[in-house]
């Protein structure tokens, strides 16, 4: 698991399927995910997808807690990638508490796979894709050092119109750039523990 000031990341399990159930059939929650209002999963459908994630190697499936309320709060991956011999890695995730967005928490999940992705999984460029209407994303993602590398048009059809995918990604040496000054945005007081807690001690 990792701990990120009061955010928990720990590994999918199969009983989580009831709950990403309920999420996934979200029409709004879904329309800004996934950009797909109408998902309707079913459970086998879920079940099916589970097991394929399982065999993944190189992919990483989180559900995200609460830590002080013990609960969960929604999805995230780092699905690992080459392009020619770099490492990459696309970052993905929603809140499916509804009532937590925009509290503040999409910027700490965001900066989380940062650190997990730059500085303990050796990832050298991360990307991220948000569909066009998605203002919110967008600014989360700016606010985390990404940049805009690109459009690709007319990608889905939502609400009667054709909305373009916006493209963002960061190298890691623009992260390391920005880090110390992300987390203490995002932490606050808490990013000297945190920094203490992640970095090994040699006895």
């Amino acid at each position: 698991m990792f701990e990120f000031g009061n955010l928990r990341f720990r590994p999918l399990e199969k009983d989580d399927l009831k709950l990403l159930h309920v999420w996934e059939n979200d029409f709004e929650l879904m329309m800004y995910s996934r950009s797909k209002p109408l998902n309707i999963v079913s459970m086998a459908q879920l079940e099916k997808q589970y097991e394929e994630k399982m065999k993944e190697k190189n992919n990483l499936y989180f559900i995200m807690e609460n830590m002080e309320s013990n609960e969960p709060i929604g999805f995230a991956a780092i699905r690992r990638e080459e392009w020619g011999n770099v490492q990459a890695a696309d970052l993905g995730t929603y809140i499916g508490r509804k009532e937590l967005w925009e509290k503040g928490f999409g910027k700490k999940i965001t900066v989380a796979l940062l650190e997990m992705a730059f500085i303990h999984l050796n990832i050298e460029r991360c990307e991220a894709w948000s569909v066009e209407y998605n203002i919110r994303a967008h600014k989360v993602l700016e606010f985390c050092g990404f940049k805009k590398g690109g459009v690709i048009r007319n990608t889905v059809y939502v609400a009667g119109k054709k909305w373009s995918s916006f493209h963002f990604d960061m190298l890691r040496e623009e992260y390391l750039n920005i880090r110390m000054n992300l987390l203490k945005k995002t932490l606050g007081e808490k990013v000297d523990a945190y920094l203490e807690r992640t970095r090994p001690v040699l006895k």
